[in-house]
């Protein structure tokens, strides 16, 4: 939240920097005329308190530069490179140049004095300023550099230096011109048609220009993502291992064929108009006719069959199980893993989970469209013997944002259509779990009121030793899963969703009310400290850790930027400064112990999910994580935020890694992890039947 607020205030004062020294640069351009003392003495004055309040921005800047980067050096190295060098330097440059010659001009106005202020050494500082000041608000807000690298800086610091010598040349030679008394100041229409001219061209130009960078951003028709990954990646990983040169296709690497499954499912997509509690009526999208789709229930190491039926009408559609380690051709993404399913077609799914916990499924077509109209369900995979205590109330609680067109509907639905407080009955000293799913992109935080609890599992994966927690919030990000346990105490207990405004947490209508007859009430809690996952719980022995040898280290920083996607002006979500397909994929080899950083310096959180396996939270904020051993498989990285995770690469195939915020993905915040020698017969774009995101 504070690092968040330290942002907006450095694009704030970028945005200023840009339009106060343009000001004064056009200003000092122009050739001073004037004849008396008095207005000679009154534009020197004007100039000398703009250039005091520019500098007084310039201050700001690298105050809000250095507040940045106390919350780590990532989160300014674009600055530190780019945007303070040039705007501090030029900025020195004025006060050692510029201000002596308007001050002496302020003293004692003259013809040798007015003219001094037309040089170049009083006019080139204040636009090379301005053009500093304009590059490093356009790499704030436009066109993000992160990680900044050699070949981008050394790019803008030579066009930067070539523009900055063409304006010392352009203005000695004005010099020189006003230094012989000429020339002829030209009649009013002539000026006025000059002005038209150079407006008209410069019109021109930033259309075309415009133009040109919205047309290289469209997407191609088609795209491989195998070859694309090892195209951008092998010559950084080189091809080594056991199965360098061996082909093995993302369709053979399928779950079981032949065995007899222990478990079958259908599932159904369909279109229907769905009523709200609320009484609201919803376009949607829905498996089996119901929201959420089925629950699907299943023991650890079952083999399930699920067979998908695509009665969406001209809509192709996918199921992803999210979190669940599948193998590589079970996994569901169209264009990766298969082809999506087109309408009246069907596909099945063969997986045998070995994984327990609380886990989901959904579209992975267009799954920023899809899964907003409802294509998903909860998957819950048990342990051999149950770890429910006898009568537990065990409650699936998959929070959903329905939309009417692109507005979202208040409040969120927690159990489908339910989106108003639902009570229910529960008697008192009944062991209670509920599972939270959060199937939005969009954080949200919830409080419990009314008895401690304790969090037993976190994406699934059991906690060690989990104590009882009270007075903080939940914080689940986009696509993550909480499971809470409880005794029902005799009076009532109330989840509630909190929203965030700024500094403030506000209740959020709605949510889930227990109490022993059904009825009842109780305040809802605003706790302010968040649930912390990375401290709580007993440590306990893992495979690998933080002093382990890694073989592969991958870094990643998120930005956000106004600028072209696929042809529209649009927010692109970017990691290391580029969005898909050109966001950095990483290759690896079976076994290999790959840790990866994320950094969030956008404006906001980043809920990273990583297919086909789980990672091992090592450190958070600089922080090494000292309870539970926290196994994930979406990291919500929030704003300000740096995380260290690992993982091994035990899966083989060509995997994606992407925001779970899915509106982020569909606008550039997606990459893959690809095995060496994993290629895949499947294509995505807009000439396939396969969309990503």
């Amino acid at each position: 939240m504070l690092f968040e607020s330290y942002l907006n205030y450095d694009i704030e004062a970028a945005l200023f920097l840009t339009l106060l020294w343009g000001t004064t640069a056009v200003l000092v351009a122009r050739r001073p005329r004037h004849r008396s003392d008095r207005r000679g003495r009154r534009r020197a004055t004007f100039l000398l308190t703009l250039v005091a309040i520019g500098m007084l921005l310039v201050a700001g800047r690298i105050t809000t530069t250095v507040l940045m980067g106390g919350f780590g050096y990532l989160f300014v190295a674009d600055r530190v490179a780019v945007a303070l060098p040039l705007v501090v330097l030029p900025a020195v440059a004025v006060l050692l140049l510029s201000v002596p010659r308007w001050r002496a001009h302020r003293r004692e106005p003259s013809a040798g004095t007015r003219l001094a202020t037309f040089a170049p050494q009083a006019v080139v500082p204040v636009q090379a300023t301005a053009l500093g000041a304009l590059l490093g608000f356009v790499t704030a807000i436009l066109v993000t550099m992160g990680p900044p690298q050699l070949v981008p800086i050394l790019t803008v610091h030579t066009g930067y230096l070539t523009v900055v010598a063409l304006l010392w040349l352009w203005h000695a030679y004005r010099f020189r011109v006003a230094s012989n008394g000429g020339p002829v100041r030209r009649s009013l229409p002539v000026r006025a048609l000059r002005a038209v001219a150079v407006a008209t061209a410069f019109v021109l130009l930033l259309v075309g220009g415009l133009s040109w960078a919205a047309g290289t951003t469209t997407l191609p028709g088609r795209i491989n993502m195998a070859d694309h990954a090892h195209g951008a990646a092998y010559s950084a990983a080189g091809p080594h291992g056991a199965h360098a040169g061996l082909a093995v296709s993302v369709a053979d690497l399928t779950g079981p064929r032949a065995e007899t499954p222990d478990r079958r499912y259908t599932l159904v997509a369909e279109a229907k108009k769905l009523r709200l509690a609320s009484g609201r009526e919803v376009d949607a999208w829905l498996f089996n006719g119901q929201s959420p789709g089925p629950e699907l229930r299943v023991k650890r190491g079952e083999l399930i069959e699920v067979t998908v039926v695509n009665k969406v009408p001209d809509t192709n559609v996918s199921v992803h199980w999210h979190g669940v380690d599948v193998p590589n051709a079970e996994d569901g993404v169209a264009g990766v893993t298969q082809d999506a399913i087109r309408p009246g077609g069907t596909h099945v799914y063969r997986f045998r989970p070995d994984e327990v916990g609380t886990h989901w499924y959904h579209s992975h077509q267009q799954s920023s469209i899809q899964v907003k109209k409802g294509l998903f369900g909860p998957l819950i995979i048990e342990p051999e013997q149950t770890d429910l205590a006898p009568g537990t109330q065990d409650v699936v609680v998959a929070a959903h944002t329905w939309y009417d067109g692109a507005l979202p509907l208040e409040p969120p639905a927690l159990f489908g259509t339910i989106d108003r407080l639902e009570r229910r009955r529960t008697a008192p000293g009944v062991p209670v779990r509920l599972r939270l799913v959060n199937t939005d992109g969009a954080t949200h935080r919830y409080s419990l009121t009314g008895t401690p609890f304790k969090v037993v599992a976190i994406d699934g994966n059991p906690v060690n030793a989990p104590t009882d927690v009270s007075g903080e919030q939940l914080v689940i990000g986009g696509g993550g899963r909480y499971d809470v346990e409880f005794t029902m105490p005799a009076r009532p207990v109330r989840l509630t969703e909190l929203r965030r405004y700024g500094s403030e947490l506000r209740v959020v209508e709605g949510g889930l009310l227990l109490s022993a007859d059904g009825t009842g009430d109780i305040a809802p809690d605003k706790p302010q400290d968040a649930f912390d996952p990375t401290t709580y719980g007993s440590p306990a022995p893992t495979p690998f850790g933080p002093d382990s040898t890694f073989t592969r280290t991958h870094s990643l920083v998120f930005d956000n930027e106004l600028w072209f996607y696929d042809g529209r002006f649009t927010v692109v979500w970017a990691s290391n400064g580029k969005a898909f397909p050109d966001a950095p994929s990483l290759v690896v080899r079976e076994g290999d112990l790959v840790k990866v950083r994320f950094a969030n310096r956008s404006h906001f959180d980043h809920p990273m999910h990583l297919h086909g396996h789980h990672v091992l939270v090592l450190s958070r904020n600089g922080r090494p994580a000292t309870g539970s051993p926290l196994w994930l498989d979406t990291v919500n990285v929030e704003v300000g935020e740096i995380w260290e995770v690992a993982f091994k690469a035990d899966n083989p195939g060509l995997w994606m890694d992407h925001c779970h915020n899915l509106d982020h993905a569909a606008a550039g915040m997606m990459s893959h992890v690809v095995y060496e020698g994993v290629t895949t017969p499947y294509e995505v774009g807009h000439d396939t039947p396969n969309e990503l995101e």
